[in-house]
């Protein structure tokens, strides 16, 4: 397997310092380039093809969306994730329009930070509680972007069990199933709507309209 190269675009650099040693001593990841520029960031990409991207949009003056969406447009092999220090919900949303794979905040722990490199990394889908949470307000009231037609009642059902966080063995019991059914049920889901992510049965159950903000 390819190892994972890196680059990260962010100001402040003991920001970068410390991300770039949990990369390499917990994550086994590479980090091959370091920019605080946009025009920087976007020659850079476009020259090391990286697998990942880690940036940081929300300081005036360096990297802005279009930075972010030039970048992308170089090097369709990477994948891009938000790490940032952004509040505001209307920018978040414009971030996540722009197609990158996962966004987390700087106030996660380590170990969210670690699944969402790994998980985007691997072109799946990672957002934190935060930003989830933004997304579920957008999607409030909005028409299901999938047709409930494709998965079953008992299907959806489940759907919204796994994407609450419970278990197989909770679903189980809660609709009185054998966790295999449960399973089998749940390969199902998967292979139906291509998800390849935990956060992904979230997604999915918010654009059925499953979940609701908390």
């Amino acid at each position: 397997m390819k190892p994972i190269d890196a680059v990260i675009a962010d100001n402040q650099p003991l920001t970068v310092a410390g991300l770039e040693l949990f990369l390499s001593e917990k994550q086994a990841i590479k980090v091959v380039g370091k920019v605080k520029k946009g025009e920087e960031l976007v020659e850079l990409v476009e020259k090391l093809q990286p697998s990942l991207l880690i940036v940081e949009y929300n300081s005036p003056g360096y990297v802005v969306l279009d930075d972010i969406r030039n970048a992308m447009a170089t090097s369709s092999k990477t994948n891009v994730l938000i790490l940032s220090s952004d509040n505001n919900k209307a920018s978040i949303l414009e971030v996540l329009q722009l197609g990158v794979k996962g966004y987390i905040t700087k106030e996660c722990s380590l170990e969210e930070v670690g699944m969402a490199v790994q998980a985007t990394a691997k072109g799946e889908k990672f957002f934190c509680h935060k930003v989830l949470d933004i997304i579920m307000e957008k999607h409030l009231n909005v028409a299901p972007e999938i047709e409930p037609t494709v998965l079953t009642a008992r299907e959806t059902e489940i759907l919204k069990l796994i994407a609450h966080g419970h278990s197989t063995q909770v679903i189980a019991d809660a609709l009185f199933l054998s966790p295999h059914t449960v399973q089998t049920h749940r390969k199902s889901i998967i292979k139906k709507l291509n998800i390849k992510s935990p956060t992904e049965f979230v997604i999915y159950a918010m654009d059925l309209g499953l979940l609701k903000p908390r």
